[in-house]
């Protein structure tokens, strides 16, 4: 018998469906994980943001400046679909709306027959 963990795939090779509910992180528009659930299963969890650390901004004469105060007190990854999050946070990169391709033609039987300006 294998007692060993099976090796962990890392987060760029994983493929999500569009219907997988995932967390994302906005600052680098990348997935983090599926998303948690709560012992019984019926809420999901909050996945608290973890900050870079050692970050500090430099005050124009060299100074370091104050860290910026927060007015909240806790960040959380957003989550939903995978499919919502693509969109939102552009996650595989700008997705472009399909274009129409019907023809005049096509359009003009309905647009007489269902005129929105006739009363």
């Amino acid at each position: 018998m294998n007692t060993s963990p099976a090796p962990e795939v890392p987060a760029s090779q994983i493929v999500y469906s569009d219907d997988d509910l995932v967390y994302v992180d906005p600052d680098t528009r990348t997935v983090i994980g599926r998303v948690e659930w709560s012992k019984n299963g019926e809420r999901p969890l909050s996945k608290a943001f973890v900050a870079a650390l050692g970050k500090a901004a430099v005050a124009p004469k060299g100074k370091v400046a104050k860290e910026e105060k927060r007015s909240y007190w806790r960040k959380v990854y957003p989550w939903g679909t995978y499919r919502s999050m693509k969109r939102i946070f552009k996650v595989e990169g700008k997705i472009k709306d399909p274009e129409p391709n019907k023809t005049l033609e096509e359009v003009l039987p309905k647009a007489l027959s269902q005129a929105f300006w006739k009363w």
